[in-house]
């Protein structure tokens, strides 16, 4: 074997042993990040490590990570689950909230979804959601999971956010 050879494995021998005998260091809280797309806006949320061993309970989630939890078990793309938190905390402070001024027959719930949506139209004689067995009366609109599983339907229906104005 040329000394060149001999080099060349001993190098090659050390970086291994760098790597198999050295772990890497433990994640600290600070790398424990998780980036939300809110329109052209990012904003960065720290995600707070649990442990088992805890004797206080764990804070009450808020009204919108509720939604964040409901749409994502719901079936909503991972890829837009922080734009249906933005859409529900712009339309609705993620409330079941009313707005009787919408001009297509007042917006409901957290999504803030259209009257137009669970109305008879000549398209629909009972309203699009019905036909699709999301609801039976446009007030359903006031419980979560029918909210977001009636603007999973309208977001496909639309190609997107169209319906929201994205």
């Amino acid at each position: 074997m040329t000394l060149i050879s001999k080099a060349a494995i001993t190098l090659i021998i050390s970086v291994m042993s760098l790597f198999v005998f050295h772990k890497p260091p433990a994640p600290t809280p600070a790398d424990k990040v998780v980036h939300y797309e809110y329109g052209v806006d990012a904003v960065s949320v720290p995600v707070i490590p649990t442990t088992t061993a805890t004797t206080q309970p764990d804070a009450p989630k808020t009204l919108c990570e509720q939604v964040f939890d409901t749409a994502k078990a719901i079936g909503w793309p991972a890829d837009q689950l922080g734009m249906v938190v933005a859409i529900a905390q712009r339309e609705s402070r993620c409330t079941d909230a009313f707005n009787p001024n919408d001009p297509n027959g007042g917006s409901y719930g957290i999504m803030q979804i259209n009257g137009f949506w669970c109305q008879p139209s000549r398209y629909w004689p009972n309203g699009y959601l019905q036909a699709y067995g999301l609801l039976t009366k446009c007030t359903d609109l006031y419980d979560r999971e029918t909210n977001l599983r009636s603007a999973l339907a309208i977001y496909r229906y639309s190609n997107g956010w169209r319906a929201w104005g994205k």
